[in-house]
C-alpha cells in the first residue's frame, strides 16, 4: 500500500511536471510537439502498468519520463530509496549513481545524494564504498546530512566491529545534540574491553569499562563484565559487591545477578537479598531461590505457605493460584523425598501464562531464550534487552 501510495505520488508529480514544462515552452510549441507527443504516450504507458500492478515497469517508464530537475530531484531519490526497500539495491545504485554524476545540481543537492547512494552501498554490503562516501560527507553544506552521515558511517562501524572508530566519530557536537547515543559509546567501550579480557589485558579492559560507565552510569553491561574480570581473578568478594550495584540501577536485573551471587552469601545475607528482589521485581527466578531455601531449612510446608502469602499480597499473576495444591500434594510426600518435592515446586513455577522467555527487547519486543543480550538482533539498538521473568 505504501508503494502505491508513493507511486502515486510520483504520477502526480510528473503530471505537474509535464503541464508546467509544457507551458513554460510555450512559445517552442511546434518544435517540441514530437517530444510531447512521446511523454504523453510514456506517461498513460506508466499509468497503465501502475493500474495492472505492474510496479516495476511503472517505475522504469516514470524514470524516463521525469526530467531531473532541482524540481523533481526528491522525487528521484524517493524512487532510489523505494528500489532499495525492495531489495533491489543495483537498480537503486544505478539511479542514484546516475543522479551523483549530474554537474548541474547544487552541492548541497549532490551530496543530499551522495548520502542516498552511500546508503545503497551499505544495503549492498559495499560498506568500503559506503565509508569513503559518508567520509566525505563529514563537511557536508546541510548539518542534517552531516549528522545523518554521521550516524551511518557509526552503524558500519558497527557491523565492521571497529569500535575504536565508532568512538573517534561520536564527537562531542554528536553526544551533545543526541545524548541517547551515549548508551551506544558505552557499549563500544565494553566490547573493546571484552577483546582485551580474552587476552588476559584485564588492568586495560578496566579502564575501558569505567569509561563505559563515564559515558552511561546506567550501563548494566559494564559492571557485569567488571565483575567477570574480578571472578577470574579470584576476587569473589569485590565481584559480589559490583553485582550487586546491576538491580540498583535496574531491579530487572535480580534475575541475571542472584544466580551469580547466592553461592557467595550466608543464609541470612541471601534470605535477606532475596526479600529485597521479590520485593523490588517479583520474579521467577527470585521467588523459585526463595522456596528452594525455605524448604531445605523449614520444609515444604514453610514454602507453600510463603507462596501464599505472595499470593494474597498480590504479588503473583494468578497462574500461581495453583500453589494450593501443592499442599494436597505435600500430604502424599515423605520427609525423604526431598529433591522430588522440589521438582514439585519448580515445576509450579514454570506454570506460567507468558511465554517463558529469558529476555525481551524494550525497544521492538523482540524475545530471546538467552540473557546476556547487550544488543538487540532485530531493531539493533543497544541496551534495551531486559529479563522477563516477572510474575507480578
Amino acid at each position: 500500500m505504501s508503494e502505491l501510495l508513493l507511486l502515486a505520488t510520483l504520477v502526480t508529480a510528473i503530471a505537474i511536471g509535464w503541464f508546467l514544462g509544457r507551458r513554460s515552452r510555450n512559445s517552442q510549441k511546434k518544435q517540441l510537439h514530437s517530444q510531447s507527443t512521446q511523454l504523453n504516450k510514456d506517461y498513460f504507458t506508466g499509468l497503465s502498468y501502475l493500474l495492472n500492478d505492474q510496479q516495476d515497469q511503472a517505475i522504469e517508464t516514470f524514470m524516463r519520463v521525469l526530467e531531473i530537475n532541482p524540481e523533481t530531484i526528491d522525487t528521484h531519490i524517493a524512487m532510489g530509496n523505494l528500489f532499495r526497500s525492495k531489495g533491489e539495491t543495483e537498480k537503486a545504485i544505478r539511479l542514484h549513481q546516475n543522479l551523483f554524476a549530474r554537474p548541474t545540481l547544487s552541492k548541497a543537492l549532490t551530496q543530499q545524494v551522495q548520502l542516498e547512494l552511500a546508503r545503497d552501498f551499505q544495503a549492498a554490503g559495499l560498506l568500503d564504498r559506503a565509508e569513503r562516501l559518508l567520509i566525505e560527507l563529514s563537511d557536508a553544506v546541510s548539518p542534517d546530512i552531516q549528522q545523518q552521515s554521521q550516524l551511518l558511517l557509526i552503524k558500519i562501524y558497527e557491523q565492521e566491529k571497529e569500535w575504536q572508530q565508532a568512538i573517534t566519530i561520536s564527537d562531542s557536537r554528536l553526544l551533545k545534540e543526541r545524548p541517547q547515543h551515549r548508551t551506544a559509546v558505552a557499549h563500544y567501550y565494553c566490547e573493546q574491553a571484552e577483546q582485551l579480557i580474552e587476552k588476559g589485558e584485564y588492568g586495560q579492559a578496566k579502564k575501558l569499562l569505567k569509561q563505559a560507565l563515564y559515558n552511561d552510569p546506567q550501563c548494566i553491561r559494564a559492571n557485569w563484565t567488571s565483575a567477570e574480570i574480578e571472578f577470574k581473578n579470584n576476587s569473589n568478594r569485590k565481584a559480589r559487591s559490583i553485582l550487586l550495584r546491576i538491580p540498583e540501577q535496574d531491579p530487572r536485573f535480580y534475575s541475571m545477578v542472584l544466580p551469580k551471587v547466592a553461592p557467595l552469601l550466608n543464609q541470612k545475607e541471601l534470605h535477606k537479598l532475596l526479600d529485597t528482589a521479590i520485593e523490588a521485581y517479583p520474579s521467577r527466578t527470585a521467588i523459585g531461590l526463595k522456596m528452594k531455601l525455605l524448604s531445605e531449612e523449614l520444609g515444604i510446608q514453610t514454602a507453600i505457605e510463603f507462596l501464599e502469602q505472595l499470593i494474597d499480597r498480590k504479588k503473583l499473576r494468578a497462574p500461581f493460584l495453583a500453589a494450593r495444591s501443592l499442599e494436597q500434594i505435600a500430604a502424599q510426600l515423605t520427609p525423604g523425598v526431598l529433591k522430588h518435592r522440589l521438582e514439585t515446586l519448580e515445576e509450579l513455577l514454570n506454570r506460567h501464562e507468558t511465554t517463558n522467555h529469558a529476555s525481551r527487547c524494550m525497544q521492538c519486543g523482540f524475545k530471546s531464550g538467552l540473557s546476556e543480550l547487550w544488543q538487540c538482533p532485530r531493531c539493533r539498538s543497544w541496551g534495551t534487552i531486559r529479563p522477563d521473568d516477572a510474575v507480578s
